[in-house]
């Protein structure tokens, strides 16, 4: 299949296939109509008659038969003219994005796509290039689900395998006709290499049809797949939320009295007993209080709040629940973040992280009022997409950086499909923030994109190192013996940002990245054990001011002291909530005006 193969279908031809097949099925209708009445023959009874009514009936069968038959060919019809017309629109669109580029751009039939000119120009339209083939390509792949799809439909109905199936009216016989046709749900792109531009092509390149056959029939296929539309990914695992939460309720309520449980099992004893009674109760219950925590930190009065997304979702067997909420459409805003956590967070603090992300965002749109950019809209991300360690940063509950590095390539998929279904493209400005463990993560997951112009931004804060690249040096021991050691993160440049656009803050008295102490005694944090690599605040990135300060927008604001505090608003006598100043600077690199000078020149950023 070429591309010049979809220009060549008619879609005119389709519709005119359709439009004769329902004159078709309206003479069949008439005529099954007229056997029917035939069949009854009022006064006749004997025999002949008997065998009579036998005959027509097989007829009728058979006009029943041909009706599905029609009923199946006029369903491909119609679905097959939607998918061609929605292909022929989206190949349009492609050529038009080749010659927007000036003739440096080469679009062959089979889908690739190569560029002309000099080095520079191939350099700046590579990911114009790459993001045209994978839409290009994927409507090669489209067109040729739908042929296969059709000779499918085609060949059942040459072996006479549709039939109205014991349909005994014309409405019903054609109603099974078209069950048994129609294009099928085509499975999304997967493999190695596959990345969520090409899922974002996938989708794209399908008619509203047959979208709403992927949603209705398998909304397992896109509800954590990055490349599907947010609105898309929300509405399915929404559901598949309120079922969890569903099932959840009833194993709470169909858990047995101790009693009960105890005439189940009449060969344990005491302790065996209250240990497995325990376990279950604790298991089931805990399923529940987490569905219930999701399903709130999405909610307002009870109900789903439509401004919220859920983008991530997922049960894996023997691990906590992950999700990822956005407050705000990721696909519209100008600006997205994407904050990951740290120690100790679990999905019962998803409703603490989403008040967050919306004091974050409605701080960033004020900074963008102030700016004189009230036009452009922010979106923030909750991502629990993973398990962070439990309780604190030792060793053996964070596994060095085992958790984060498992956690980065998903991650950054995550970063990925921001770009792809935003529509805006590369050009939104995208911020990844990580506290705590959650820097490590956010800065895996950056060094794992490989690639500039995905993440334009990046935040961390309480964090007890970066981690390390894949690359190796030289580690002269005290001994003066050389060892091969992996590199740390150091700069930007290893997480592929431009210079000035990494931040670290740290309150003074954080245990994890600060200077704490006790009873008077300076004290190591965890970032000082360099066990995640060096601390970040001894690194040549943007160092910014976690303490109390008169912001440049004249806010007087707190100043973070525990752990935990930097994202937290303080309420004040009144009622309003008002951010700490780390929470203002992360509200200024959200809204991109990090680097934009104040209205009297100032720094927009408190240092």
């Amino acid at each position: 299949m070429q591309l010049s193969d979809i220009d060549s279908w008619n879609v005119g031809a389709l519709q005119s296939i359709a439009f004769e097949l329902r004159d078709e099925l309206r003479t069949i209708e008439g005529v099954a109509t007229d056997l029917e009445l035939i069949s009854r023959l009022p006064g006749w009874d004997s025999p002949a008659a008997d065998a009579a009514r036998g005959r027509i009936g097989t007829a009728k069968a058979n006009v029943l038969d041909d009706a599905a038959v029609i009923g199946a060919v006029a369903q491909l019809a119609d679905e097959t003219a939607a998918a061609v017309a929605k292909l022929q629109s989206q190949l349009e669109a492609v050529r038009a994005d080749v010659a927007a580029q000036g003739g440096l751009l080469h679009l062959a039939d089979n889908g690739d796509v190569t560029i002309g000119g000099s080095p520079d120009d191939r350099e700046q339209l590579k990911h114009i290039a790459e993001n045209i083939e994978a839409r290009a390509k994927a409507l090669i792949h489209q067109a040729e689900d739908i042929d296969a799809d059709c000779a499918e439909v085609f060949g059942h109905i040459e072996n006479g395998d549709v039939t109205a199936r014991g349909s005994s009216d014309f409405a019903s016989a054609q109603e099974m006709g078209r069950e048994q046709s129609g294009l099928s749900a085509p499975y999304p792109p997967e493999g190695e290499g596959v990345s969520p531009e090409n899922v974002n092509a996938w989708w794209n390149a399908l008619s509203e049809e047959e979208q709403a056959k992927v949603i209705s029939e398998h909304p397992d296929w896109i509800g954590n797949r990055d490349g599907v539309p947010v609105a898309v990914r929300s509405e399915v695992n929404k559901a598949a939320l309120d079922r969890e939460l569903a099932e959840a309720q009833a194993a709470v309520d169909a858990m047995p009295s101790r009693d009960e449980f105890r005439r189940e099992h009449p060969g344990w004893n005491g302790a065996q007993l209250n240990a497995a009674y325990n376990k279950m109760m604790f298991e089931r219950q805990g399923r529940l209080d987490d569905a219930k925590a999701m399903k709130d930190a999405l909610s307002v009065d009870g109900k789903y709040d439509p401004n919220k997304y859920l983008m991530l979702l997922e049960f894996p067997e023997d691990r906590e629940p992950r999700a990822a909420i956005a407050v705000g459409n990721p696909d519209t805003a100008e600006h997205v973040t994407v904050t990951t956590p740290g120690v100790g967070t679990r999905p019962e603090s998803l409703g603490g992280m989403v008040s967050e992300a919306d004091a974050l965002r409605q701080e960033a749109q004020t900074q963008l009022d102030r700016a004189g950019r009230s036009g452009e809209q922010v979106a923030t991300i909750a991502w629990l997409g993973y398990e962070p360690p439990g309780t604190d940063i030792s060793v053996a509950e964070a596994g060095f950086e085992r958790r984060a590095n498992e956690a980065a390539p998903d991650l950054a998929d995550f970063y990925r499909g921001i770009n792809a279904t935003n529509e805006h493209g590369s050009d939104v400005h995208l911020s990844a923030f990580g506290h705590s463990y959650g820097s490590l993560t956010t800065a895996q997951a950056l060094y794992e994109l490989g690639e500039t112009g995905v993440v334009d931004d990046a935040a961390f804060y309480g964090s007890p190192g970066l981690g390390h690249t894949d690359s190796t040096e030289t580690y002269i021991s005290p001994r003066g013996v050389p060892i091969e050691v992996m590199a740390p993160i150091r700069d930007e440049s290893d997480m592929f940002l431009a210079d000035g656009h990494a931040f670290v803050m740290s309150a003074p008295g954080d245990p994890i990245s600060g200077d704490p102490t006790w009873n008077g005694v300076p004290l190591p944090s965890a970032g000082d054990l360099g066990q995640f690599g060096p601390n970040p605040l001894t690194l040549p990135l943007e160092q910014l001011s976690a303490d109390a300060a008169v912001t440049p927008d004249g806010v007087s604001r707190e100043g973070a002291v525990a752990h935990a505090d930097y994202p937290r608003p303080v309420e004040l006598p009144s009622g309003e909530k008002v951010l700490r100043t780390p929470a203002y600077n992360l509200a200024v690199i959200a809204a991109g005006l990090a680097d934009v000078p104040g209205p009297n020149g100032e720094d927009r950023l408190v240092r």
